[in-house]
């Protein structure tokens, strides 16, 4: 589940690149839609339904854990933005 969850948090986090980068492009590439660059950075089509899944069974078995689930997450994505900056995907 923990790997699952890494997966989309770095779907996540390169959506989140790509649309501060689209940004600067909107009157060219996307004219001028906010929502046309949104959708063109972020894949919509699965990825929402599977981070939501992966994040409610992750959510449920660190229930008896003790750390704060924000901790989890948060080491989720450094070890995804570790994975990217190794080139290990």
């Amino acid at each position: 589940t923990h790997h699952f969850v890494t997966l989309q948090v770095g779907v996540l986090l390169k959506g989140t690149c790509y649309l501060a980068e689209e940004i600067f492009h909107l009157q060219s590439r996307h004219h001028s839609s906010f929502w046309r660059a949104l959708r063109a950075c972020f894949p919509l089509h699965w990825h929402w339904l599977m981070l939501l899944v992966c994040g409610s069974a992750y959510a449920a078995l660190l229930d008896g854990d003790g750390q704060p689930l924000g901790l989890h997450l948060g080491l989720a994505s450094l070890c995804h933005l570790l994975i990217l900056a190794l080139g290990l995907n």
